[in-house]
C-alpha cells in the first residue's frame, strides 16, 4: 500500500463518520426517552379529561340527544366492542387500563341514557 493509498483511505474513514455523526446525533435518545414520556403523559391527560364524568351520555356515546333507543342500543354496542378489555387484553396492562376506563365511561353513559328514555332498570 501506498501513502497515497493510506491517505485515501484515511480520508475516506474520516468523511464517512463525519457523515454518520451528522446524520445521528448522540444525545437524541435520550431527549426520545423525555419526550415519549411527555407525550405519554398528554395522552393520558386527554383522554381522562376527554372521558370525564363531566360528559354528557350522547357525548360519550357518539349520537345526538334525540337519537332512538335503537341507534342508541346500536352505538352502545359498537363502542362496546371496540374497547371492551378483553378485546386489548394482549396488548399490554396500559392499555388493558385505558380500555376498561372507556368501558366503564361507556356503561354509564349507556345507562344514563336508558334511565333517560324511562327504560332503565
Amino acid at each position: 500500500m501506498s501513502a497515497s493509498e493510506i491517505l485515501v483511505s484515511l480520508f475516506g474513514l474520516f468523511l464517512g463518520y463525519w457523515v454518520i455523526a451528522k446524520l445521528m446525533p448522540s444525545k437524541k435518545v435520550e431527549t426520545d426517552k423525555f419526550e415519549q414520556s411527555k407525550e405519554k403523559n398528554a395522552f393520558k391527560n386527554d383522554y381522562e379529561s376527554e372521558n370525564s364524568d363531566s360528559q354528557a351520555w350522547y357525548v360519550v356515546l357518539g349520537v345526538a340527544r334525540t337519537s332512538s333507543m335503537e341507534e342508541i342500543q346500536a352505538a352502545y354496542k359498537s363502542l362496546i366492542r371496540q374497547y371492551h378489555p378483553d378485546k386489548v387484553a394482549s396488548l399490554g396492562e396500559e392499555l388493558r387500563s385505558l380500555a376498561e376506563q372507556k368501558s366503564k365511561a361507556i356503561n354509564a353513559a349507556y345507562q344514563e341514557a336508558r334511565n333517560f328514555r324511562g327504560e332503565g332498570s
